[in-house]
């Protein structure tokens, strides 16, 4: 599972789950190029602690919901690290809100940021994977998603992340004859750290482990799939969830986390 002497982009990695991908892939004999968005500082951080590491790292702003600052994004890192070996489509955003609530640019915010970001990111870095022969992508998706069912409160996120599957196993079959792979991994309830109590509290309830997840879990699963290990995986969707889907389990799911998190309408 070593990745000693590629190159590795991880998008949104400057904090969370990102930033835990993106030290992990390191410690794994990775260089790392590291993408933010607005947190330059917690970005340097990153980068030192990977350095402090003994590998490479730089620190790229980039929108991803733009194009042309994903390609600009690839140029950038092809430049200063060498071509892109391995690919993370880390970043995403979600607004908890009923459909009723949702604003029109936060629709479009939630699927630019999740889906149109990866698909922007993967047209840029595959012309060269193509040409070498050599390539990993793994996408972050939700654990649920693979399902076809509703999410209240969550329908652009849940939608964006269905079409993260949708687009991980589309790209698995045309890269494969190129020696590409193309996977996903859909984290479930995850503690970063930062959780009020009834938050917490909620998503324990609806996790069968009995325990939220970490984000070093996340990291792990997505650092397999990225290595030799995987190599003959191939449009996998890897859940990191301790068995959590959308069921209700008897807490009354719509009603809960309506109170919990949104609000009435217009608030």
């Amino acid at each position: 599972m070593r990745l000693r002497g590629d190159v590795a982009l991880v998008t949104g990695s400057s904090r969370g789950i990102g930033r835990t991908i993106a030290v992990e892939l390191a410690r794994r004999g990775a260089d790392v190029a590291v993408n933010y968005h607005s947190a330059q500082g917690a970005a340097a951080e990153v980068v030192g602690e990977i350095r402090a590491l003994g590998r490479r790292a730089i620190a790229v702003q980039a929108d991803m919901e733009r194009g042309e600052e994903a390609a600009r994004l690839v140029e950038t890192v092809e430049r200063e690290l060498g071509p892109i070996d391995l690919l993370v489509n880390n970043v995403g955003d979600f607004v908890l809100k009923p459909l009723a609530a949702m604003r029109h640019d936060e629709w479009h915010h939630v699927l630019d940021s999740n889906l149109s970001s990866a698909y922007y990111l993967c047209r840029a870095v595959l012309p060269g994977m193509r040409q070498r022969r050599k390539g990993s992508l793994c996408n972050i998706g939700l654990s649920p998603c693979h399902l076809v069912r509703g999410a209240p409160n969550l329908a652009a996120y849940s939608i964006a992340k269905t079409g993260i599957l949708i687009l991980t196993r589309s790209l698995a079959t045309e890269e494969a004859p190129y020696g590409i792979t193309v996977n996903c991994v859909s984290p479930g309830l995850i503690d970063n750290g930062h959780l009020p109590p009834e938050q917490a509290e909620w998503m324990l309830k609806r996790v069968p482990m009995g325990r939220l997840g970490r984000a070093e879990e996340v990291a792990e699963a997505v650092a397999f799939l990225l290595s030799e290990g995987a190599s003959y995986v191939s449009g996998a969707n890897l859940a990191v969830a301790g068995g959590w889907d959308w069921e209700d389990r008897g807490t009354g799911y719509d009603r809960e986390v309506h109170d919990l998190f949104v609000g009435e309408p217009g608030s």
